[in-house]
C-alpha cells in the first residue's frame, strides 16, 4: 500500500501535469482529492492551498461552500463528490497516469525536511508561507 504522503505527491504531480496540458477540469478533480488526503493526514495548509487553487479557477465549486476541506468532509454532498471522483481517479489509476506521463518520482520526498514542505513544493508554493497564513 502506498503511504499517504506518496499518494498525495502523485495527485499533486498529476494536477501539475493537467495544468501544463491545459486540462483545468482534470486539475481541479485531482486537486480536490489531494486536498482530501492532505486534510486526512493533518496538512491543513496544503488542503487549503488545493482548495484555493480550485476556487481561483471555479469560484462556484462545491468546496467553496465550506470554510475548510475538513469541514466539507463532514457533509454528505461533498462526500458523494469525493466518492465519485475516487472512482474515476483512484490511487491505482493516478499512479498509472503518472507513469504514463513519464513522471519519474524516485525518492523525491527524502529531499524535503517535512511532508508539508514536500507537498508545498509540488504545488509551487512555500511551506513556511502556507503555515504562517493558516495561523493568521
Amino acid at each position: 500500500m502506498t503511504p499517504p504522503i506518496e499518494l498525495l505527491g502523485s495527485y499533486l504531480h498529476l494536477a501539475r501535469a493537467a495544468e501544463f496540458r491545459r486540462q483545468p477540469l482534470v486539475r481541479d478533480r485531482v486537486l480536490l482529492l489531494a486536498a482530501v488526503i492532505a486534510a486526512q493526514i493533518d496538512l491543513p495548509p496544503i488542503a487549503a492551498a488545493c482548495r484555493q487553487k480550485i476556487l481561483d479557477h471555479n469560484p462556484g465549486h462545491l468546496v467553496g461552500r465550506f470554510a475548510t476541506v475538513a469541514a466539507a468532509l463532514q457533509e454528505e454532498d461533498f462526500q458523494a463528490l469525493v466518492v465519485q471522483l475516487s472512482g474515476r481517479y483512484g490511487p491505482e489509476r493516478v499512479e498509472q497516469l503518472v507513469a504514463q506521463l513519464g513522471i519519474e518520482r524516485g525518492h523525491e520526498r527524502a529531499a524535503y525536511a517535512s511532508d508539508g514542505e514536500y507537498a508545498a513544493g509540488l504545488l509551487g508554493l512555500n511551506w513556511d508561507d502556507l503555515s504562517q497564513a493558516s495561523e493568521d
